[in-house]
């Protein structure tokens, strides 16, 4: 009866709804259709296409699910993609948009992520319905939690958190989104633990209300309660994926065996790739280069930010390498020096730099530190400065330089004392070397496989 009422409300509000497996493919014993719910930007998404790969190089059947910005992304990895409302692009690029990714104080930063999901969250839960339709297993990421538990309960299959980032309550450190919380006082145990139940109740508060009217419009379910969501979390109920490694991030002594970190799931795309001519020329006409990127990150004044970058790097001496990024930062005066380009494999490109300047996304962090590259990290929210203060603490890259406090002296400043270090240098190729002989995908598939029981 319930799926029935599911099926009928779906195709009001989701016309066809048939589902996005290959029914005509006979899966082999013990295969499974999984869906993967993946909500955010390229950074949130990539990590997934790897794990996605895995798991079909081990026989299952995989349908990622998210927004359309990534269709192309995901599709030509040979991935099945299900459409997820929101022109994410456009979300964050807008005014309220940048207002969100400029936000420092995390809790107004998710009543700023209530209004921008407002008008399409009925739109959200219902695709996320349609595509975990007839799967077996569901994997959702942190921002897609909530509606994969609606759509787990929906069909009635196992659900599966699979983070980029810790959401895992712990005494070791706070969750990411409150990484300002006190770390170096007394009780700071309790701290940590405290602020990640102040997180899922500010989650619950804020998001669950609107999430609840679309569950019970499309479902007739009732209201997910507080224990709904979270319990399963807290008292480690709930399977648990970690898609980061404890190189850079150590396992707490607190987390149960249901908690997995696997380490990174890097998605390699160098081989076969080749620089176009105007990078490769750079890169050979002097010395290694200082990479800046931002990711998908806006910014309220991209050209002022552009300007500081580029002046820092001069002021610091250095050939600079900026990616444009969603922002589309531009280089107002450009010389031999710099060179501004769309995009390249991080896989292939941070083994040319001699140091990377981010933004803190864990993606970035990542392939820096598989590179063997020092970092400068520029957080400018969310989960990024806790990167920023874990890159700092694992001893591969300088301490942290806000977005807030950008500027071209505070910049070549950073630079300077992080690009020689010596200490910085031999720690991030020792663990680089360690991070490279890693299997954060296989390590993935054999927990999930291990799990599906």
């Amino acid at each position: 009866v319930r799926c029935g009422f599911v099926a009928q409300r779906l195709t009001e509000v989701y016309p066809a709804v048939k589902g996005f497996w290959r029914h005509d493919l006979e899966l082999s014993w013990g295969s499974m259709r999984i869906s993967i719910v993946t909500i955010g930007t390229r950074g949130d998404v990539q990590p997934f296409i790897a794990l996605a790969l895995g798991l079909q190089a081990a026989g299952h059947q995989v349908t990622i699910n998210t927004h359309g910005t990534f269709r192309t992304f995901v599709e030509t990895h040979g991935i099945a993609f299900a459409p997820l409302a929101g022109d994410i692009r456009a979300i964050l690029n807008d005014e309220a948009g940048r207002q969100l990714m400029a936000e420092a104080n995390p809790l107004r930063a998710i009543r700023r992520l209530q209004g921008l999901a407002a008008p399409i969250i009925r739109q959200v839960t219902a695709d996320i319905l349609a595509a975990t339709y007839g799967c077996d297993l569901i994997l959702g990421s942190t921002l897609g939690y909530l509606n994969a538990v609606t759509a787990a309960e929906v069909h009635r299959v196992p659900l599966i958190l699979a983070a980029l980032q810790p959401f895992t309550p712990t005494s070791a450190y706070p969750i990411p989104l409150l990484t300002a919380w006190p770390a170096q006082r007394p009780f700071a145990g309790a701290y940590h633990r405290l602020s990640y139940h102040a997180t899922y109740r500010t989650l619950q508060l804020v998001m669950a209300g609107m999430g609840n009217t679309a569950r019970r419009v499309l479902t007739g379910l009732p209201p997910l309660r507080y224990a709904d969501v979270f319990g399963d979390l807290i008292h480690a109920r709930r399977p648990v994926i970690y898609g980061f490694s404890e190189h850079l991030v150590p396992r707490p002594h607190d987390y149960a065996a249901t908690v997995a970190v696997t380490g990174f799931w890097f998605l390699d795309q160098a081989s076969g790739w080749q620089p176009p001519a105007d990078l490769r020329d750079f890169l050979a006409a002097g010395p290694a280069p200082v990479y800046v990127g931002f990711g998908s990150f806006g910014d309220g004044d991209p050209a002022a930010m552009a300007r500081a970058v580029v002046d820092g790097l001069r002021q610091a001496g250095r050939r600079g390498l900026l990616l444009a990024g969603w922002q589309g930062l531009q280089a107002e005066r450009p010389g031999d020096d710099i060179l501004v380009i769309d995009g390249a494999p991080h896989d292939w490109l941070f083994a040319h730099m001699a140091l990377v300047v981010h933004h803190g996304g864990a993606g970035t962090a990542a392939a820096a530190l598989r590179a063997g590259v020092p970092q400068l990290v520029v957080p400018f929210s969310a989960d990024q400065p806790f990167w920023a203060d874990r890159v700092q603490r694992a001893g591969v890259g300088g301490r942290p330089l806000p977005r807030r406090h950008l500027r071209a002296e505070t910049l070549a400043e950073a630079i300077a004392l992080t690009v020689d270090n010596t200490a910085i240098q031999a720690t991030v190729r020792r663990l680089g070397a360690a991070v490279r002989h890693e299997d954060g995908v296989g390590r993935a598939v054999e927990v999930i496989e291990g799990m599906r029981g």
